[in-house]
């Protein structure tokens, strides 16, 4: 404390002398940054390592984020000299990294302590040190940690890319779950049977790294030909197994691994990981407890659905610019008569033009934007429905329902102050949810298929005989129409057992008070063949193709029938 109090009574140009004295017996470089100045103030020997112009440097924090810090890095020094200069903290601490005099990147470790110079101006003076081969080992493993890792891959992607093997990303298929169930000690031993099996299994040579959380990293440069990433995979697989059934299965895991194992040249380390964290989702998705191998192209169609997401938010906040909902007629029967219409979403951006809904559906579902979208299509056909009722009285148009929606949004809140803001009755909208196990299984979705039945909409089953088809909740949910996917339709048009289930469906809904909408029907010979089955509605391309609000109005409306 005294020490610190006398620095607080030398001069700028005394404590430039300190810290080039200190210089002499340390290898680490000393500096000194006013933070009232803006100005940073390092010694001889630092100039010599990195690309600062002087010993003392005004405009200091332009210069350490365009020449210094590593652009990844600086929001958190930037943050970390906020709260010192707010008086959040007093000590600077941060491990972080530099480009040196010739662009390579270094990882440092710089402190600093908050002293009042002289002039009443706040300073941090401090020490940074290169990490260089200092391990930072994990106190839980023993393994070098995420910052080892960054170093040592730089060096060697930067000098040898092309004697690295593989690199391969390991992580716990379940490790939330453990430590949320069995507890933090619980997974803490997992964590170290999990290096124990690794260790057991790959060359000593290979170096292994323990990264954030439950992921672990191994790094194959071995001049020779070692064992691969499969085998080595395969092995540390085994041994988890071996090790979870020694445990009587007392706290049960598996591992997922994603691999690169070329590509290497012109990449850094922050781009490595990405890439060997995608892999391993891949490996995560498609099931768990097994391997996947980079895929540029996997990789580049992940990339363009991360610009679509990031391109639709753009359109959401900007009033739905680009969506568009388009209406598709449905037809009674045996009149042809338009009776109503699905409303059908679609975007398109100069970037990409037109997206398919098979495309940009699921990614809306993925971010949660479904919710926003959602009540831009349920508005958008409201206030459309509004103005067709005008010429069909009884016009009723269908919305799809996501269970995003249902799950995640107060659904029936939406769908109340809908139609009150429009102004319209409730059975002007049917609204359709796709046919799926969670109807079977799920009591929330019976549930809000009577609350919305209870509130007079009427409510659809879409895609039926597409996924788990059970007369059963057919009667439990009671949905006013039942639709008949398209793909159920082609198969009763060419295998006559098929189409005799059809007729014995349709039968079996008639009988439960429901109607059927028959979907898909494109050409007049299947009308014909479908017609006798009796279906009560018909919606397919034969009759109209999803299109904008006024072409309907034109195509459609005009005339009360199409046929």
């Amino acid at each position: 404390m005294e020490y610190i109090e006398a620095m607080q009574d030398m001069s700028i140009e005394q404590l430039i002398a300190v810290i080039e004295v200190l210089q002499k017996s340390s290898d680490s470089y000393f500096y000194i940054m006013d933070m009232d100045a803006d100005t940073y103030i390092a010694t001889h020997q630092m100039l010599k390592r990195f690309p600062l112009e002087n010993t003392v440097t005004s405009d200091a924090r332009s210069v350490l984020q365009n020449k210094i810090v590593y652009p990844n890095d600086y929001p958190k020094l930037k943050e970390d000299i906020r709260q010192c200069m707010t008086g959040e903290k007093n000590i600077h601490s941060l491990e972080y990294r530099w480009f040196d005099r010739q662009g390579r990147i270094v990882w440092i470790e710089c402190k600093g302590t908050m002293i009042s110079g002289q002039n009443g101006h706040k300073l941090l003076f401090g020490r940074v040190t290169e990490m260089g081969k200092e391990a930072k080992a994990d106190n839980i493993t023993g393994l070098r940690r995420e910052v080892r890792f960054q170093y040592d891959a730089e060096e060697l992607l930067r000098d040898k890319p092309q004697t690295i093997n593989y690199m391969m990303r390991i992580g716990i298929d379940n490790f939330k779950e453990i430590n949320e169930k069995e507890g933090v000690e619980a997974g803490d031993n997992v964590l170290r049977e999990l290096a124990d099996c690794i260790l057991a299994t790959v060359d000593p040579k290979v170096d292994v790294y323990r990264l954030m959380s439950d992921e672990f990293m191994l790094m194959d440069a071995m001049p020779t030909c070692g064992k691969e990433p499969q085998t080595v995979y395969d092995e540390i697989r085994n041994r988890v197994a071996e090790s979870v059934r020694e445990k009587e299965y007392s706290c049960f895991y598996t591992i997922s691994a994603g691999v690169m194992r070329d590509g290497f040249a012109g990449k850094n380390a922050d781009t490595v990981q990405s890439l060997t964290e995608f892999a391993l989702n891949e490996a995560k998705r498609n099931g768990k407890n097994q391997i996947a191998f980079f895929d540029r192209d996997a990789y580049d169609e992940y990339l363009k659905r991360l610009n679509i997401r990031k391109l639709m938010r753009r359109n959401i906040n900007d009033d739905f610019n680009g969506f568009e909902v388009f209406y598709q007629p449905i037809v009674s029967v045996p009149d042809y008569r338009v009776i109503g219409a699905e409303a059908l979403l679609r975007w398109h951006c100069e970037e990409f033009g037109s997206v398919s809904p098979g495309v940009f559906i699921p990614i809306l579902e993925e971010s949660g934007l479904i919710i926003p979208v959602g009540r831009f299509v349920l508005w958008q056909a409201a206030e459309t429905c509004k103005r067709w009722r005008k010429i069909i009285p009884n016009f009723h148009i269908n919305v799809n329902l996501s269970y995003v929606q249902i799950y995640k949004s107060d659904l029936l809140q939406d769908v109340d102050r809908c139609i009150e803001e429009v102004g319209i009755p409730p059975e002007s909208l049917m609204l359709e949810l796709t046919e799926s196990g969670y109807i079977e299984t799920d009591d929330r979705i019976k549930e809000l298929f009577q609350e919305l039945k209870t509130k007079n909409f009427d409510v659809a089953l879409d895609d039926f005989g597409t996924g788990y088809s059970n007369m059963r909740y057919l009667q439990e949910i009671k949905a006013t129409t039942v639709k008949i996917d398209r793909s159920f339709v082609v198969q009763a048009l060419n295998n006559e057992n098929d189409y005799n289930i059809i007729t014995h469906i349709i039968d079996m809904v008639h009988s439960l008070g429901s109607s059927v909408c028959m979907e898909g029907i494109e050409k007049e010979e299947e009308l014909r063949k479908m017609m006798q089955a009796k279906p009560d509605m018909i919606q397919g391309y034969y009759f109209g193709k999803p299109s904008p609000a006024a072409q309907f109005e034109k195509e459609f409306l005009q005339s009360a029938s199409l046929r």
